[in-house]
């Protein structure tokens, strides 16, 4: 009897798992058949705790497949306690927000904008930079909701209820600045202040005059088109020279997009410390392209993607990505790429660690120097920034150094490390951070304006008055061989009591390899007590 019972009580143990196994195949079999696809926000609950005040929400949506562009969009990652305004102030700047719901169990929100252009042009630059809150990234794109109704009779308004609570002018300059890079707001954003109304304006100019101060790097279409594009759709670019300086106009097809260019780029450098962008609205309706070049680009033309993919310009870009194949702009934002080089194909009998730091030095400056040990014709150079690293590349790539072309390229390591106490080096590793002779020490230094490619003519300064053409000329040809030309820079008439005793000149050597050698060797050449020359390439290929 006892087995018995045992038996049946198996069996009707064994009927229900299959009972309830088969009614779980027959659910997923249906709902694959039914073929519903979810995007992520599809899962949201339909009811979000919006602060004190919860509201019902109806979720709208859009037709299924692909998420297409929408005013409503997706945040993700959101800190457990993220505020409405917190949320409100990362779309605030680029329209109204009309409504937000928080999910706080998901760490999520929507946000609806009162246009999709407002949406698209916040999608756009958060797609360029990483957007914040309280300092940790949060991901933004487009619901597959077209909108959200809620049953409250207003949502909330970027430039009226937000922008009269007490935090959200502090909330705005704090987001954009910290997902621009920026050291906190304020002046950093270029006087975020007043009113929200201007930062994104639907009746904004259409068309944008760019023009480029402090012009150290090429600005190329790629460049430009790279950079403005990340606001909205870019429709036309034409460039020209005015008055010595390179100047852009730069069209979009509405002034949502064209006034959050301006508000987002005006004041900011397109490298590190240079070209800088001094936007205004132009007065133009519209841009004439009667073909596309070099200089002026019709995105609307079927034929200008070929123009912009075999358009070349001969100069690699110092910043990694921009005009490049990578894509990505702006110093203020920090760069891309890896700091450190790696060179081979070194004259191992030549080349020490100082050689090396002097070379390079001409285009950023080095921090630490390292040749390998078990490979002594190559090093690792470590730049102060990417920028630096690619800079340094674009010039010295293939220049003949003591009698051997370099091969450089970008190193995957992002420093170059010291050796540990004990550690065998034999000299071969510099640390040159605290060096005196950086010559890039100094924001602003004009030294930012004198970058040039190796060439036969070195750049002479700070030469005493005493110091004589036939001194120069004999140190020189020591050290790079006959000497083709000299000439000394005559001083401006303002400028002769003052800069009499620190002249400067151009020596012409009889290769492109002989400077380089001579440049390394008379650098910070001691001339007199505390006097020590100054040699760069020159912008003159030839005297």
């Amino acid at each position: 009897a006892r087995f018995s019972c045992k038996a049946l009580s198996i069996c009707f143990f064994c009927y229900f798992f299959f009972f309830c196994l088969s009614l779980c195949i027959r659910s997923s079999v249906m709902s694959a058949m039914s073929g519903t696809k979810r995007a992520p926000d599809d899962m949201l609950p339909a009811h979000g705790d919006l602060g004190h005040d919860a509201k019902k929400v109806k979720l709208m949506s859009s037709e299924q497949g692909e998420v297409a562009p929408s005013r409503v969009l997706h945040v993700r990652h959101l800190p457990a306690d993220a505020t409405e305004v917190e949320v409100a102030a990362l779309g605030a700047p680029f329209g109204r927000v009309m409504n937000i719901m928080i999910l706080r169990t998901r760490n999520q929100a929507l946000m609806e904008m009162a246009d999709e252009s407002s949406a698209t042009a916040l999608v756009n630059f958060y797609n360029y930079v990483t957007a914040n809150i309280r300092g940790l990234p949060v991901y933004i794109q487009y619901s597959n909701h077209t909108e959200l109704k809620t049953t409250q009779a207003s949502g909330i308004n970027s430039s009226a209820a937000l922008s009269s609570h007490p935090m959200m002018q502090q909330q705005m300059q704090t987001s954009l600045a910290s997902s621009l890079g920026m050291p906190g707001g304020g002046a950093a954003m270029g006087g975020l202040s007043g009113s929200m109304e201007g930062m994104v304006d639907p009746n904004g100019p259409t068309i944008l005059h760019i023009m480029i101060d402090n012009m150290i790097y090429p600005v190329t279409l790629e460049v430009l088109h790279t950079i403005f594009s990340k606001f909205g759709t870019v429709l036309r670019i034409v460039t020209f020279n005015k008055n010595s300086q390179f100047q852009a106009l730069v069209e979009y097809p509405d002034g949502a997009s064209g006034s959050t260019a301006k508000f987002n780029l005006d004041g900011q450098n397109i490298y590190d410390r240079c070209c800088t962008m001094r936007i205004e609205a132009s007065k133009l309706k519209t841009l004439t392209v009667k073909s596309n070049n070099e200089r002026q680009r019709d995105y609307t033309r079927p034929d200008s993607n070929e123009v912009h993919h075999s358009a070349g310009h001969g100069f690699a870009s110092p910043f990694p990505g921009v005009g490049g194949p990578a894509g990505l702009m702006m110093g203020a934002a920090g760069g891309g790429g890896s700091p450190v080089l790696l060179v081979s194909n070194l004259n191992q009998e030549a080349v020490t660690p100082h050689e090396i730091f002097i070379l390079f030095g001409v285009y950023g400056n080095v921090q630490r120097v390292k040749i390998l040990f078990n490979k002594k014709d190559t090093a690792l150079i470590q730049m102060s920034t990417p920028q630096q690293a690619q800079t340094a590349q674009n010039h010295l790539n293939k220049v003949v150094f003591f009698g051997k072309e370099l091969h450089i390229t970008l190193s995957r390591h992002s420093q170059v490390s010291l050796p540990r106490d004990g550690q065998e080096d034999a000299g071969l590793t510099k640390d040159f951070a605290q060096s005196p002779l950086h010559r890039f020490r100094n924001p602003g230094s004009h030294n930012f304006q004198n970058i040039y490619a190796p060439s036969p003519c070195l750049h002479l300064s700070n030469v005493p008055e005493s110091i004589t053409e036939e001194f120069l000329r004999e140190s020189f040809e020591r050290v790079g061989g006959a000497i083709t030309g000299y000439r000394w820079i005559p001083l401006k008439g303002d400028e002769t009591e003052l800069k009499k005793d620190k002249r400067m000149a151009i020596i012409q050597l009889g290769s492109t390899e002989h400077a380089v050698q001579a440049l390394v060797a008379m650098h910070n050449f001691q001339l007199m007590d505390k006097r020590y020359l100054k040699v760069s390439f020159a912008k003159s290929q030839s005297l």
